[in-house]
């Protein structure tokens, strides 16, 4: 993590014997004293009558949730001052991760610790992603609802109702999702009746990537994953199969025992989707990602390629004008250019700490984020504070594409 990182971390610990079951992101790997700790408090409390649920300290919060006799999530953030609400949604999001992927009677009540915590690794990409800031104003953690509208132009009406019509092939009445870039274009009436907590987790469950090798059929990559829907479906497990239409472009079908995903990508994908896969491909061209509204320009460095940009209508008035803002993004690198390259020649250390600096001038304010072989600049407006520099610039690096 950063030096100045806000990035919460969660703990999951079998409730009876206090073992830790993992703890992500992984570095730093908080120590077996301190989850025992955290837990004991939480025992502590219960055993006086006290049911603990949320603590502040001067440096950092916590929040505990705890699930029947079997299993304690912690949650902590390193920002001083009470974060409850935040860290209850991640806690929340993070049993219905679980439930997603393992089902709710491997979880409640916990038979066998070691397995668990091998079945558990299949969970890790999924809570990583309720780590990582949302929104491109730093608005908080947790499964987002990652939705966009249709691109201008787009007939909706007739995609509709060829995604209905394909979903009535494939004789399921649970929901199908047209998905593009991580993100939902457009769903079944079905797929929009789901309960939001179980949408929100299937399509987050489809924008993490497939496997390597986990292509089958002629240009189609596709994968048969068993979910339960924590809502609706925490015991009986369902199927979810991938169907990768176009580079980025993929629709999400939520089923049962049929159809068969050889069936589906050897005869529905082709009938259904071959005719529209160049309008799709025209849908599916990538769109300028957003940046924070804050920032007022960028530079960023990533293994000797550079890209700048300078956005003309950002920030306040009295703002560093959009024709001053490059002499001051390359001002902002010769004053950073002894941390990010210290006696190196310009290359930068091998294995850098990521690390994130802070320059304030009377018209703006510079901030740096250093990754190995990355660095971003960025503008922002003046007396822009230190405290909420990370997640601005964890969401532009994401907007850049290099999240």
């Amino acid at each position: 993590m950063l030096e100045d990182d806000v990035t919460p971390c969660l703990v999951g610990v079998a409730t009876a014997s206090g073992l830790p079951l993992f703890c992500r992101p992984p570095r730093p790997q908080l120590p077996f004293s301190l989850v025992g700790a955290l837990h004991g408090v939480r025992l502590f409390g219960a055993a006086a009558g006290a049911e603990l649920r949320e603590a502040a300290t001067p440096t950092a919060s916590l929040a505990w949730a705890q699930y029947g006799n079997s299993l304690t999530l912690v949650a902590l953030s390193p920002s001083p001052g009470p974060a409850g609400p935040a860290l209850q949604r991640i806690l929340q999001s993070a049993l219905g991760t679980l439930v997603l992927i393992l089902g709710q009677e491997e979880l409640l009540p916990i038979r066998n610790v070691e397995r668990l915590k091998r079945d558990l690794r299949g969970c890790f990409p999924l809570l990583d992603s309720l780590l990582r800031p949302r929104g491109g104003g730093g608005e908080g953690w947790g499964m987002g609802g990652p939705c966009w509208p249709l691109p201008p132009g787009t007939p909706r009406q007739a995609l509709q109702e060829r995604l209905q019509r394909f979903a009535a092939a494939a004789q399921t009445e649970l929901g199908c999702l047209l998905c593009a870039g991580g993100v939902a274009w457009l769903g079944t009436a079905h797929w929009g009746a789901l309960p939001d907590d179980d949408s929100a987790h299937l399509r987050a469950l489809l924008a993490t990537p497939p496997p390597p090798g986990g292509g089958a059929g002629v240009g189609v990559a596709a994968r048969d994953v068993a979910v339960f829907l924590p809502n609706s479906s925490p015991k009986v497990p369902l199927r979810l199969l991938w169907l990768r239409l176009l580079p980025g472009v993929g629709a999400g079908l939520l089923c049962g025992p049929r159809p068969s995903l050889h069936h589906v990508i050897g005869q529905l994908v082709p009938q259904f989707w071959g005719p529209a896969l160049e309008q799709l491909r025209g849908w599916a061209r990538p769109r300028p990602p957003p940046l924070p509204p804050e920032v007022l320009g960028y530079l960023l460095i990533h293994r000797g390629r550079s890209q700048s940009g300078i956005v003309k209508g950002a920030g306040p008035a009295g703002a560093l004008p959009p024709q001053l803002r490059p002499e001051a993004l390359r001002e902002l690198r010769t004053l950073l250019e002894p941390q990010i390259c210290p006696k190196t020649g310009g290359q930068g250390p091998p294995q850098m700490r990521p690390k994130l600096c802070y320059l304030a001038f009377p018209t703006h304010t510079g901030c740096c984020l250093l990754r190995p072989g990355l660095t971003l600049l960025l503008l922002l407006p003046p007396g822009t504070p230190r405290e909420p520099l990370n997640p601005t610039a964890l969401n532009a690096l994401n907007a850049l594409g290099y999240g």
